[in-house]
């Protein structure tokens, strides 16, 4: 962002308010996230944060049920709702709707493109970094919660972590990228 200088700062704030706030109103409309975020701050509630981690989460269930060709598709189609889910995170502040939704992402992938995950590939290997990578992120997360709202992902973590560390398309980049095997060493090693 850039700095406006001290002597264009005194001139805005002579500006008569009628002027600072047309001018205000149009840079607003300039910015498409920042408008998000000021009408859900103004007007949305816990109900529509949750309504939106809801259709967020029914988009990520037509993309798992689509029949990807390779997983490098597949891989593009998570990096789309992933950001999705950023957007989601930047309007609402949604800290926990990023773990859910981003944990939802991964285990709903692994349920139901098994079958396109199963042989190894130059794409496979893409797809093995990136979830690799995006699991770490979310655990980064999880393990700055109570320890009583951990547990909650417990099995999800589980699912994910078991997944990473048996798929032959995966397993050499969970090693890589030293994730834990199970809640417990996930407990280990990023609860230092």
């Amino acid at each position: 962002m850039a700095k406006i200088a001290k002597e264009l700062k005194e001139a805005i704030c002579e500006l008569p308010q009628k002027e600072k706030d047309r001018i205000l109103l149009r840079l607003i409309a300039k910015d498409e996230i920042l408008t998000a975020q000021l009408e859900h701050r103004l007007f949305g509630d816990e109900n529509e944060t949750r309504a939106l981690a809801e259709e967020i989460k029914e988009d990520i269930d037509k993309m798992t049920s689509f029949s990807h060709g390779t997983s490098g598709w597949l891989m593009m189609a998570m990096r789309s709702e992933n950001g999705d889910i950023t957007r989601h995170v930047r309007i609402t502040k949604d800290k926990k709707g990023e773990i859910e939704l981003t944990l939802y992402l991964l285990s709903q992938t692994f349920k139901k493109q098994k079958r396109l995950l199963e042989e190894y590939t130059y794409y496979a290997d893409k797809f093995g970094g990136y979830v690799c990578k995006r699991t770490n992120f979310v655990l980064k997360k999880i393990i700055k919660l109570h320890p009583d709202l951990q547990f909650d992902y417990k099995n999800e973590v589980e699912f994910i972590l078991n997944f990473l560390h048996t798929s032959e398309v995966t397993e050499d980049n969970a090693n890589d990228e030293n994730l834990p095997t199970d809640w417990e060493d996930f407990l280990e090693k990023y609860g230092k």
